[in-house]
């Protein structure tokens, strides 16, 4: 677990106003908020202290920006442990929910060829969204056959 002096220079260096671990800026152009930072960057004591300390309700709390939730950052950059620990504490209704481009944790995790997380998308009940197309068109079944091609290639 992560401790409190770590906490606060984590959210600092991250940009996050002292005490305030709600709010949004802006990281890549896109707004979030600590949790779903600390979950795109697989910091699973700084979630968890999040959670411990006031920012509970912001496991399924999607950005103003993409309407991703903290499960779709876990999922794309691949943090099993994360997306496990999310599953378990509230965001389990958001295992297939589609942020504003109509893209699942399902299609991101397929979209970057992450397999463990699909694995495991589809064991705790996404196994639908394998056919679900996103606003573009393409289903996540799609991306995985287009990605592994290209390595292949």
């Amino acid at each position: 677990m992560t401790d409190d002096a770590t906490a606060r220079a984590w959210l600092a260096e991250a940009g996050f106003a002292e005490g305030d671990l709600r709010s949004e800026i802006t990281i890549k152009e896109r707004m979030r908020c600590p949790m779903a930072w600390a979950s795109q960057k697989g910091e699973l004591g700084m979630c968890k202290w999040l959670h411990d300390n006031g920012a509970a309700d912001d496991i399924r709390k999607a950005n103003s920006t993409a309407g991703s939730t903290p499960l779709h950052s876990a999922c794309q950059e691949s943090h099993l442990s994360v997306c496990k620990w999310l599953y378990e504490v509230g965001a389990a209704a958001d295992i297939t929910k589609a942020n504003n481009d109509g893209t699942t944790p399902m299609y991101i995790a397929c979209q970057e060829g992450h397999l463990s997380v699909c694995k495991w998308l589809f064991e705790v009940g996404a196994a639908a969204d394998i056919t679900k197309a996103a606003n573009g068109g393409f289903t996540p079944m799609y991306l995985s056959c287009a990605k592994s091609e290209r390595s292949r290639g």
